[in-house]
């Protein structure tokens, strides 16, 4: 997996901020670029589509901690 521990972070709180209210554009820019790393493809994605890709990777990153 190619997100730091910080990157990780940062996309779990951008994720569950956007659940709770809109993301700034700033912020969309940032999670666009965290996804990006992991999902070279996804970056020109419509917001939902970002989101759903990054609960994924939020995913696989635990499951990954789980069996280390």
């Amino acid at each position: 997996m190619s997100l730091s521990n910080y990157e990780f972070n940062e996309l779990e709180y951008l994720l569950g901020k956007s659940r709770a209210e809109n993301l700034s554009s700033d912020e969309e820019l940032k999670l666009r670029e965290l996804i990006s790393i992991e999902q070279p493809s996804a970056e020109d994605n419509s917001l939902d589509e970002l989101i759903k890709i990054g609960l994924v990777l939020v995913g696989i990153y635990l499951l990954a901690k789980l069996l280390e």
